[in-house]
């Protein structure tokens, strides 16, 4: 594009309109233009570089995860937070047309932008705008979660007719008198009914902690002392038919006999789903996935290791982010997840060890009932 055209644009652009001509002709003249192809990523989240861009012709997605932010045209900027903050890139861009851009680095910035008081109050009115859209868009999203979880917790109600149904069945099977034999099928019938109703119960739990959280509403986030290898037999027991798990092996190993902790077991069987399914997707054929448990410095540590290809390291850095995931159906917001749950609910600490083409184990320890009290 040429000179005389940049120029005409960046008077119309509320960012440098108050600039006489032969300062945005300078600035014109230092500033390195850039041109992208459709789809080409101008930046990724995280990079660490510090520039903002205004574009000249085309048009830019922004994009958050797989979230998109925003779409930007001709005259509008970006990127600036990394000049003002210089601090990583919050999100990603990308052109969705043939893109031209003017960068404005570091040195530009400072030199015809930061000492301008009009050109700053354009930049907050910027932000400003945004973080109005970006609330905006929060309460609704905020809406309609609310919205959701309420309508699945009603369906969920309907669970309450299947449990009568199998408890009915039960007693048949028991038989209705004391001289009556029990009949084959009882057992399995038996265990079926109480994968039901912990089903419906915990999905309950789950549902109202969500609205709970929605609304704003403080409830005791409840721990207990319990034995832990018990919780994890029972959550291996129940993914033995999830798809990535059907053909695959997997061991318990427990060393010790006092395995107490004090932990919510609702969210340690999240934790454990989580890191065994995971597992599970990099585990090929009829392969075996190790699940242990041990003492470690007076705490409680549970392992679960796979052996897939491991984590490249490039990805390593990026693990507990909630942007991150390799799976087709994947939103990477486990891991997320987990690292919550065990070190802001339970004061523990989560971390991998991986080694390329041979495997990865995710640790995470839990308080001994001896050191909650201590701390207490």
């Amino acid at each position: 594009m040429e000179n005389s055209l940049k120029i005409s644009l960046l008077k119309q652009t509320d960012l440098l309109k108050f600039f006489d001509e032969s300062t945005l002709a300078k600035l014109v003249e230092h500033c390195r233009e850039i041109s992208l192809s459709p789809k080409e990523v101008l930046f990724h989240e995280d990079d660490l570089e510090n520039a903002m861009y205004l574009i000249l012709e085309g048009e830019l997605e922004v994009f958050k995860g797989p979230k998109q932010i925003a779409v930007l045209g001709p005259g509008h900027y970006l990127g600036e937070m990394s000049l003002i903050e210089s601090k990583a890139r919050s999100a990603s861009a990308r052109a969705e047309k043939p893109t031209l851009l003017m960068e404005i680095n570091e040195e530009h910035f400072h030199t015809y932008l930061a000492s301008e008081p009009q050109a700053l109050l354009s930049i907050m009115r910027t932000l400003s705008g945004r973080v109005r859209s970006d609330l905006e868009t929060m309460m609704k999203d905020m809406r309609q979660l609310s919205i959701f979880t309420h309508d699945i917790r009603n369906y969920l109600s309907t669970l309450g007719l299947a449990e009568l149904t199998l408890e009915d069945t039960v007693e048949l099977l028991g038989g209705t008198d004391p001289n009556h034999k029990k009949r084959a099928g009882l057992e399995d019938m038996e265990k079926c009914q109480h994968v039901v109703q912990k089903v419906r119960v915990n999905l309950m739990e789950l549902l109202d902690s969500s609205l709970n959280h929605v609304k704003k509403i403080k409830t005791e986030y409840k721990k207990s002392k319990y034995q832990l290898l018990p919780v994890i037999e029972e959550t291996v027991a129940g993914l033995a038919t999830h798809p990535q798990l059907q053909e695959v092996t997997i061991n318990v190993h427990s060393q010790g006999d006092s395995l107490e902790a004090v932990f919510n077991p609702l969210d340690i069987q999240r934790v454990l789903q989580n890191l065994i399914i995971n597992a599970g997707y990099v585990t090929e054929g009829e392969g075996t996935i190790d699940v242990g448990i041990s003492r470690n410095d007076g705490n409680l540590k549970v392992s679960v290791t796979d052996y897939g290809c491991g984590i490249p390291e490039d990805v390593q850095g990026y693990l507990f982010k909630d942007s991150l995931t390799t799976k087709s159906d994947g939103n990477g917001l486990g891991l997320l997840s987990c690292k919550g749950i065990i070190e802001e609910n339970h004061q523990g600490n989560l971390w991998f060890e991986t080694e390329e083409g041979k495997g990865t184990t995710f640790h995470f320890t839990l308080p001994a009932p001896n050191q909650v009290l201590d701390s207490n």
